[in-house]
């Protein structure tokens, strides 16, 4: 970890575990077993791989490779009031605690389809660079929080977002996670909608951050 790096988390950060899209953090030792990834969605920028977790439910993992920075990223993911505008199914983030340890601890909700009830999540991220690798975890806290009316806490919300150079001037954005929707809501429903809704939100970072001018020197 490099102690110097002195950056400051939003809600935003963690609010790409859309409802659908739910947010996972998979053992050091299952993500090495990369032969376990079936191919779920490919596009010019952006893949979806996925593989099956216990109880049926998935576990997704979303690449893009794309112009632009580390310094670019976080500056959008900490726009919050962006958030709905690129993020599948975001409706709002609340940052309820921040401190100068790269530590944040976020309120998110998210729209659902009806007749499914909307959902929301209370996440921590911790951020921490190793070997020119910016890792961003993510830790599911959400039962120390009194419930939200109106809306279904997720759990075991874990993920991990993982930023590093590409070739060719590249910039590679990875996440890895699963997490447990919560409620009565169909496996099937839940495993469809995942896949999609992790692809657009790529798909919307991508058309956020790539660009054809040469960028601004990274973190």
């Amino acid at each position: 970890m490099q102690s110097s790096f002195k950056f400051y988390l939003s809600g935003l950060r963690m609010c790409l575990y859309c409802f659908f899209a739910l947010p996972w953090v998979l053992h050091a030792q299952s993500l090495a077993l990369a032969s376990t990834w079936n191919l779920a969605s490919t596009s010019k920028n952006v893949t979806v791989y996925q593989r099956e977790t216990q109880n049926n439910q998935l576990a997704v993992r979303g690449i893009a490779q794309l112009h632009s920075t580390k310094k670019a990223f976080l500056q959008l993911l900490d726009d919050t009031k962006r958030a709905p505008l690129w993020i599948a199914n975001c409706r709002e983030v609340t940052i309820l605690s921040s401190d100068k340890n790269n530590i944040r601890i976020v309120h998110s909700k998210f729209d659902a389809p009806w007749p499914i009830r909307d959902r929301d999540m209370v996440t921590k991220s911790v951020s921490y660079y190793q070997h020119n690798i910016l890792f961003i975890d993510i830790i599911d806290v959400g039962e120390q929080y009194p419930q939200t009316e109106g809306y279904v806490r997720m759990q075991q919300v874990n993920g991990q977002w993982k930023l590093f150079p590409a070739p060719n001037g590249l910039l590679t954005i990875e996440y890895t996670g699963r997490a447990d929707p919560a409620g009565k809501i169909p496996t099937w429903l839940a495993n469809r909608t995942l896949i999609s809704s992790v692809r657009e939100t790529f798909e919307n970072i991508v058309q956020q951050l790539d660009n054809s001018t040469e960028p601004s020197p990274d973190l």
